[in-house]
């Protein structure tokens, strides 16, 4: 007579377990080291809809452990998966931002992806120069695109513009990074350039100034997977070995993604203000909902991000971040 109880004791023990080892990884798949991998790359970013849909199991299992009680320890692990998700994405920050007044020695950096050269120039440059913009990373850009934000920038400011501008590998469609003539002459190195897509990167001629980067890296869709995780770990690995550096563009990756767990002293903006989960990608979907793969970076040892804002591109199915970077003294 006590033979059935206690088989389905260890029956509802292992349910359990496997409920909650499936909820577990489904919810932070980074906590294992399985962010990178497939089909966890591509579901980490959305650490919403996510949570809520865990949520819903969550709640769906609960109803019915009102009739079948062996079904609530299960209930009370997926809803702990889902508090974990959704605590993760509210501790970044999921706030549109802002940018505090800026102060001499300041920097603010602009990234707005403008898909395919397809987002309203005019826009852009007004983007630039509301927020006082000294550089502009402009991922999926052209040459002719970039010049003509940068002859707005001008028309708007009355100041200088240099345009560095690096065509991806895989068609027509590169990179371009504007520097205000505010922080001098500048001249591009040439880092970090092969891969699928554009890098560009450039250093003050005189040696003072912000090391810059505008950078896109490849997309982590099933082809180019192993690409992807080459160019975001080298993105991040620059960052952190390079002296003032400070980087703005589309990274398609987010700070869970294993490319993106910083190391050294390279620190994020939106992580730093209050906009770390805050998403940049599908304009389309709220923010909220969104995967935060537009990222503003910085040697945060001379560096610290005293502002970051995500804004709408018109035009364009990214949002914008503009981050605003303060010495270090």
């Amino acid at each position: 007579m006590e033979a059935r109880p206690r088989r389905s004791l260890t029956g509802t023990v292992v349910a359990t377990g496997v409920v909650a080892a499936g909820a577990a990884v489904v919810g932070a798949p980074d906590w294992f080291g399985l962010a990178g991998e497939r089909p966890f790359v591509w579901t980490v970013p959305f650490r919403v809809p996510t949570g809520v849909g865990l949520a819903g199991l969550a709640l769906a299992t609960g109803l019915a452990g009102l009739r079948w009680r062996r079904a609530l320890p299960a209930a009370t692990a997926l809803a702990l998966a889902a508090a974990g998700s959704l605590g993760a994405t509210a501790a970044r920050g999921v706030s549109a931002g802002d940018l505090p007044p800026a102060r001499a020695g300041d920097v603010t950096f602009l990234a707005a992806n403008v898909l395919m050269a397809r987002a309203d120039p005019a826009g852009v440059a007004r983007l630039a120069t509301d927020a006082g913009a000294d550089a502009v990373s402009l991922p999926e850009s052209t040459q002719a695109y970039a010049d003509d934000v940068a002859a707005r920038i001008r028309d708007r400011t009355g100041t200088g513009v240099q345009v560095f501008y690096l065509p991806d590998r895989e068609g027509g469609y590169g990179t371009a990074l504007l520097v205000s003539q505010r922080l001098g002459e500048y001249r591009p190195t040439g880092e970090l350039t092969g891969g699928v897509k554009a890098v560009v990167t450039a250093a003050p001629v005189s040696g003072e100034g912000p090391v810059l980067a505008a950078a896109h890296t490849a997309a982590p869709v099933p082809r180019l997977v192993d690409d992807w995780g080459v160019e975001v770990r080298a993105v991040a690995d620059w960052c952190a070995r390079t002296p003032g550096a400070l980087l703005a563009g589309d990274l398609n990756a987010t700070l869970d993604h294993p490319g993106l767990h910083l190391r050294g002293s390279c620190v994020d903006a939106g992580e730093q203000t209050g906009t770390g989960a805050r998403g940049t990608w599908p304009a389309k979907y709220p923010a909220v909902v969104g995967a935060t793969i537009d990222h503003s970076l910085a040697d945060g040892e001379r560096w610290r991000a005293v502002g970051s804002r995500v804004d709408t591109i018109p035009g364009s199915d990214h949002r914008a971040l503009t981050a605003r970077w303060r010495p270090v003294h």
